[in-house]
Parts: structure tokens; sequence; C-alpha cells
């Protein structure tokens, strides 16, 4: 048993300067909110309405003061007036150019935990669903941008609802807002023409997809085949409800452990640590003893008379 707690000691010493760095590692990156860019990392594809200026927005707290700031700007100019219908044009507007598509996911450098485990939770486990988190990359996917603008609408209190599609050969997520008495459809990820649906009130996907030519004219930039694949298979999730509850706290909780995983094997080193120093203690007692023969009691033979 002592040998198995000296063989112990050298593990948990390594393990617990290894997140202790990995701690300290994740937290500047997260204070400096900056992302790691790898060969895997999606690209631009020079062709989205991506805006690179605008990744200095990397929280829902300068989004929302970004949208704001453009709402008072032409309301100073009496071109907006702010409402639901306005806020919610206008993030949608913001959030289409603040990112080009690529899933943002999270790897050694901000999510340890949740990195070495994806392998057992799968593989969309690690695609980010927090959203001050997605905002530290330049891109992110359907769902991502979805989480980010239905994040600040509901910040605002606009009602929402997500909208999964499962086509056939494609999947894609967007969202719809309710202003003046009903739904409409938004898509910042794909991009349609904001012209078209505009002329049409920005319709719900209902409309669209039981108005193909419009639908089509709309993402006339998309093959036919992939926009009525994907559009005209919808579900509509509840309203303002949150997205990904159990991967937000997934990841939250991962997190955590990222930043704090060190103090488990520190406890765990002293407690071996303390375990091995007793045993030596014992065993070092043991062998520091000298054997002293007892005499036993009893009348000796040589007091007995006649001998």
């Amino acid at each position: 048993m002592k040998k198995l707690f000296f063989a112990l000691q050298f593990p948990l010493f390594v393990a617990f300067n290894f997140f202790v760095l990995v701690a300290i590692f994740e937290i500047a990156t997260s204070r400096n909110n900056s992302y790691l860019f790898s060969k895997s990392s999606p690209k631009y594809n020079g062709v989205e309405e991506y805006d690179p200026s605008l990744i200095r927005l990397n929280s829902i707290n300068k989004l929302g003061d970004y949208c704001d700031s453009i709402i008072s700007a032409n309301n100073a100019n009496n071109k907006l007036t702010l409402n639901n219908q306005t806020y919610s044009q206008v993030v949608a507007a913001v959030v289409r150019k603040r990112f080009y598509h690529g899933y943002s996911t999270f790897g050694l450098s901000n999510n340890l935990v949740a990195t070495l485990l994806s392998p057992l939770t799968g593989k969309n486990s690690n695609a980010i669903v927090l959203p001050n988190e997605i905002l530290k990359y330049p891109y992110a996917a359907c769902s991502q941008q979805s989480i980010v603008t239905i994040e600040l609408l509901k910040n605002k209190g606009i009602p929402t609802r997500a909208i999964r599609f499962t086509g056939e050969r494609n999947g894609h997520f967007a969202f719809e807002t309710f202003y003046n008495g009903s739904w409409h459809f938004f898509d910042p990820n794909l991009e349609p023409d904001l012209a078209i649906l505009d002329k049409y009130d920005r319709p719900g996907i209902e409309f669209l997809a039981n108005n193909k030519e419009i639908l089509l004219s709309a993402y006339r930039h998309l093959p036919k085949d992939m926009v009525l694949d994907i559009f005209t298979h919808y579900h509509y999730g509840k309203p303002n409800v949150a997205l990904a509850p159990w991967a937000t706290l997934y990841q939250q909780v991962t997190r955590v452990l990222s930043y704090s995983l060190w103090m488990f094997f520190l406890m765990a080193f002293i407690l071996v640590r303390r375990k091995y120093l007793r045993l030596s203690s014992i065993t070092n007692v043991r062998n520091s003893r000298v054997f002293i023969p007892q005499l036993q009691s009893g009348t000796s033979p040589t007091y007995y008379l006649g001998y």
C-alpha cells in the first residue's frame, strides 16, 4: 500500500500543475476576448455580408449597445422609430454582417474538459451555444447566429421562436419574431434578399413555404432544389423558450471545471502525500524498535533446600 501511495504522488502533482496552467491560459484568453485560429478554422468565402470591423462586438452587451446606437442615430434623423419591428430588423441585419458561416467549437484553449469529453458526448456537444462565447469568433453556424440574435431580442422583451428545418438532404436553423400581430421570419445565416421579404412585410415561414415563387426569389443565390428541400420542412419551437438548455448547462459546468479542476488534483495530492508520510512514519517506528527479552515470573530452583 505504501508503494501505491508513493507512485500516485507524481502523476497527481503533474496533473495539478497542468490544470493550473490550463486555467491561467483560459482566464487570460477569456479576459482578452480572443480566439485562436487553426488550420481547420472556417475561412471567409468573400461572398457573405461579413464586416470584419464588427469583430469588436464580442459580447451580448456590446452587440446590444451597437444596435441601440444605430437606432438612436437614425431616430435622430427621423429615419427609424424604436419598436419591436425596428429592433428585430436592426439586430438581424447586424448579426448578418457580424459573422460568416462556420461552426465555432470549444477547444483546448477555452474549454478543456468539454474537449476531452467530446469523444464520449458526441461532436455536436462541443459546438458553442453560449452567446458570449459565440461572439468571440468571426464565424458561426446557422443555429449559433440564431442563438445570439434571439438572446439579444429576448433581453429587449421581444417574443421569438426558433425554427428547425429538417430537409431530406439539408438541415437549417432560423427564427421568427412577433410584432404587429403576427410572426415574421429572419435568417441571418443564409442571407435572403431583404428587399423581397420587406416587400411582403417580412412574412413568416409558413407564407414563404406556401408561396414558393417568393421563397425562391428571396433565396435565388442558392440552388433551387436546396431551397425547396430546406424551407418546406420546418418545425416551430415554443415561443420564448431557451435554446439548447441541456447543452447550455453542460458547457457552463465544463467551463467551471476547466477553471477549477486543478483544485481536485491538489486535494488528491495532499491526501495521498499525507497517507504516504503516515505509512512511512509507522514503518520507521517499527524498524527502530530493539527487542528486549522479558524475564518470566517464578522461583529459581537454587532457592530450594537439598540442592
